[in-house]
């Protein structure tokens, strides 16, 4: 026991000759997820305080890209192979009003892309929290423009809808309410064929 005690003075007493060394130089050490950083000292868009002429040299920020409008100059993107995707149409506002088996859609409506390479089958799935269909349109034409569907059907809750492509080209899948006053959550599946 007393080799232990002896070994732990002649450290203190060696740190004590050789004294301790403390560095005070933040530079880059600091983070401000606030946007907050010491005097002197800039936030960088990876969120680290630097000085102000380093801002723009530290990590080069990627910025992700704002979520797609739902609108036919900005639709939501689907792969060219489909899949799943949900989203609201409250406080959206009718932009098309499609024609489909003499039914006129004017709900709140969302739009989203398929880029096909070649002519293909589209399979559209819809289910929501209130009446609300789905068609595809091309090109995307909005009011006060009336397209007519492509294929004239369109899926609703339980009635999937397949849609032939005839060619390649831009297809745009519509969440459209049956009127004016019903919105709310869907749940939109795209296959293609």
């Amino acid at each position: 026991m007393p080799r232990k005690l002896d070994a732990r003075v002649l450290g203190l007493a060696a740190m004590a000759a050789t004294g301790c060394i403390f560095s005070a130089d933040y530079h880059g050490h600091y983070t401000c997820s606030d946007g907050v950083c010491p005097s002197g000292l800039v936030c960088s868009a990876t969120r680290t305080c630097v000085a102000p002429g380093d801002a723009m040299l530290v990590d080069a920020p990627m910025l992700d890209a704002p979520p797609a409008a739902l609108t036919c100059a900005d639709p939501g993107p689907f792969p060219a192979a489909g899949g799943m995707t949900s989203g609201t149409t409250a406080s959206r506002t009718s932009t098309i009003a499609a024609t489909c088996s003499a039914t006129i859609m004017n709900g709140p409506d969302a739009i989203y892309r398929v880029q096909l390479a070649s002519a293909a089958t589209i399979t559209l799935t819809i289910t929501g929290g209130y009446p609300v269909n789905a068609y595809v349109i091309a090109p995307c034409a909005t009011l006060p423009a009336t397209p007519v569907c492509i294929g004239n059907t369109f899926a609703a809750a339980g009635s999937p809808a397949v849609i032939n492509a005839p060619a390649a080209g831009d297809y745009f899948v519509v969440v459209d309410g049956i009127n004016a006053g019903l919105s709310g959550a869907y749940m939109l599946g795209v296959t293609v064929n």
